[in-house]
């Protein structure tokens, strides 16, 4: 599939969604100076190239028992690193996980809402049990800013 060139509209929608995911159509149109039924095709068009989507956004510091951490693993691909971070990124807790240079081959953020038990838990159990895992270094978030993100599938429930 060929990838999708943004262009200026594309960037400037994207960026008012992203400070305001529910602004109404019409409210867009005008900041845009273009018609609603040309934000909704721009809209469809992204999200159905896999380019954009809209979500809920949690603040981890107004959480009082939330971590967020970056997990960073050394894995035995064997020529199998696109599927090893495929499961790792399908792991619970996971917000996203990538190919990194450096040190380690795999960074993944990790959010925990019951704290340091459902961290060491994920470190010392459900990373290790995909099996690939030789070594991993976990980097606490003490304090971060502009850091909203989705609450990943299989976090516990408080």
């Amino acid at each position: 599939m060929e990838k999708k060139v943004l262009d200026a509209l594309d960037y400037e929608l994207i960026r008012l969604l992203t400070e305001n995911g529910r602004m109404p159509t019409g409210e867009l149109a005008k900041k845009l100076n273009i018609t609603a039924p040309t934000v909704r095709y721009r809209i469809k068009d992204l999200e159905d190239n896999g380019i954009f989507k809209v979500s809920g956004l949690l603040n981890p510091s107004k959480h009082r028992e939330m971590i967020t951490a970056l997990v960073a693993m050394s894995v035995q691909s064997a020529g199998k690193l696109d599927q090893i971070l495929e499961k790792i990124s399908n792991l619970p807790n996971v917000v996203w996980a990538g190919v990194v240079t450096g040190r380690y081959d795999i960074m993944a953020q990790v959010v925990c809402v019951r704290g340091k038990d459902e961290l060491y838990k994920f470190t010392t159990e459900t990373i290790l049990s995909i099996g690939n895992v030789v070594r991993s270094e976990t980097f606490l978030m003490m304090k971060s800013r502009h850091n909203w993100l989705c609450l990943p599938e299989g976090v516990e429930e408080i």
